[in-house]
């Protein structure tokens, strides 16, 4: 049968789509082919996930789901904060203003001029003077690897290998720290809102790594060798380190949003399945049974004991009388007149009729299906 929504999607499908030649020419064509055949499910999907989720009432936060934000919270905030840069490494061009092809010596005296020469200081000029090449790979993987760094220099020059195999530690120690962070967001001391997506975050924080090693390992240190300005050199270690901490706090951020949505029932919410309620009906009932043998057990302790069973006659009889002196007042009994007029007896004459009706129901039902009967007949009295 067709609908508005399906005049939508084969309008969006096939006059729409093949009209973005804007885009790429091999997303142009992925979409122009798969477009009507995905778009159509994709929609089914969220229309499902959308009924879904209105048949489950909205909870607040579980107090598990909670720190787990909290957690996720934090990191983002470490993650944008160590952005800043205040807290990378000094960059010797950026705070000189001075362009790639400057000589060592001019550069580490504007930089004196800045402030005190280090040791640091005096290491990363006698390697920048003994080879320019070496400033290609202090704006590729910074000071620290080009200081600290004594097996990587090689007398072939082919040393880029090196400097990449040292740096890799410190490439990868920040992605762990974060993949520890949405594990433990993550794990099973959150419950089954945050297990839920822990292997989601487990591909997402690997590939980050993995994105990030990847480039640099692959990225073309010669690059810079054409920069004539400063506002041309590409700092790449330093543009690297920004981007990872960014995607850090990103990555947090839509997993505390996911797991807020989620664990609330706001988005992908899941009923509870048949033993999940029949254990909680199961445990209510347990409940409520022991809390009647209680009370049952006070109301035999309480009418064995001679002074307690005095006391609650006392309190009944008290409780009475004071009852019948406050129905005796003039203005109580104005209250009650107007109760009972407001009242609907047509109403509630219904609704006896209907309940009682139900009981009824419910007794033949048991008279029926009883083992003294037969199948769908109500045994003679």
């Amino acid at each position: 049968m067709i609908n508005l929504q399906s005049l939508v999607l084969f309008v969006i499908s096939y006059f729409i789509i093949p009209r973005l030649t804007f885009l790429p020419r091999s997303v142009h064509s992925l979409l122009t082919i798969f477009g009507p055949f995905l778009l159509p499910r994709l929609v089914n999907l969220i229309n499902t996930s959308r009924a879904t989720s209105r048949s489950v009432p909205v909870r607040p936060t579980p107090h598990k789901v909670q720190r787990a934000l909290n957690l996720l919270f934090l990191s983002a905030v470490v993650a944008l904060v160590l952005s800043l840069p205040q807290f990378a490494p000094e960059n010797i061009f950026v705070k000189t203003q001075s362009r790639l092809q400057i000589e060592p010596n001019v550069l580490f005296a504007r930089l004196r001029m800045l402030r005190p020469l280090t040791e640091d200081d005096e290491i990363l000029r006698s390697k920048i003077s003994t080879n320019p090449r070496n400033k290609l790979l202090y704006l590729t993987y910074g000071p620290d690897t080009l200081i600290n760094c004594i097996w990587c220099a090689s007398n072939d020059g082919n040393d880029t290998q090196n400097y990449m195999l040292y740096s890799l530690p410190k490439i990868i120690a920040p992605h762990i720290y974060h993949l520890i962070v949405l594990g433990l967001a993550t794990s099973s001391l959150v419950g089954s809102e945050g297990s839920r997506f822990r292997t989601h975050a487990t591909i997402v924080g690997l590939g980050l790594a993995v994105i990030e090693a990847y480039f640099m390992q692959t990225y073309d240190i010669t690059f810079n060798k054409r920069s004539k300005t400063l506002q041309d050199i590409d700092f790449v270690h330093w543009r690297v380190r920004f981007l990872r901490y960014i995607a850090f706090a990103i990555v947090d951020g839509i997993f505390g949003l996911v797991l807020w949505l989620t664990s609330t029932n706001r988005w992908l919410a899941k009923p509870e399945s048949i033993a999940e309620r029949l254990e909680m009906t199961t445990r209510k009932a347990e409940d409520t049974t022991n809390k009647l043998r209680a009370l049952g057990l006070l109301s035999n302790s309480v009418n064995r004991d001679p002074q307690l069973r005095t006391v609650r006659e006392m309190y009944w009889r008290t409780e009475g009388e004071y009852m019948a002196a406050r129905v005796q007042e003039e203005e109580v009994m104005e209250q009650i007149n107007a109760a009972v007029k407001s009242l609907d007896m047509q109403e509630l004459e219904n609704r006896i009729d209907q309940v009682s009706d139900t009981v009824l129901q419910g007794i033949d039902t048991l008279r029926v299906t009883s083992p003294g009967g037969q199948s769908g007949e109500v045994p003679p009295s």
